[in-house]
C-alpha cells in the first residue's frame, strides 16, 4: 500500500521532468545552439547558424526556409525562445529528419 502511494505522488513529477526534457532540444543527434546575437530577420538569422556550424568544421546548405542538409544529413531548424538566468534568449535547434 505504501507503494502504491508513493508511486501516485512521485508520478507528476517524473512527467514534468520528461516533459521538460523533450521540449529542450536536447535529444540524441540534435543540434543545439545559443548564438550571440538575437537575430529578428529571419535571412540574417540563417546566415549566422551557417556561419556558426562551418566554424565548427561541418559542411552545411539551407535548402529553404527550415530545412538544411549539414554533413550530407537532412536537418529541420526549430528555432525557440527560452529563459536563462531571466534573460530570454534564442535557443536554435536543429532535428534530423527521419
Amino acid at each position: 500500500m505504501d507503494i502504491l502511494i508513493f508511486l501516485i505522488l512521485i508520478t507528476p513529477f517524473l512527467l514534468i521532468g520528461y516533459f521538460a526534457y523533450k521540449s529542450s532540444g536536447y535529444q540524441k543527434g540534435n543540434i543545439v545552439m545559443h548564438l550571440d546575437e538575437w537575430y529578428k530577420d529571419h535571412n540574417s538569422y540563417i546566415k549566422a547558424i551557417e556561419k556558426e556550424l562551418k566554424k565548427q568544421g561541418k559542411m552545411v546548405t539551407c535548402h529553404g526556409k527550415f530545412k538544411f542538409e549539414i554533413d550530407g544529413k537532412p536537418y529541420t531548424l526549430h528555432p525557440q525562445i527560452v529563459t536563462v538566468a531571466r534573460v530570454p534568449t534564442q535557443r536554435t535547434i536543429l532535428i534530423p529528419d527521419k
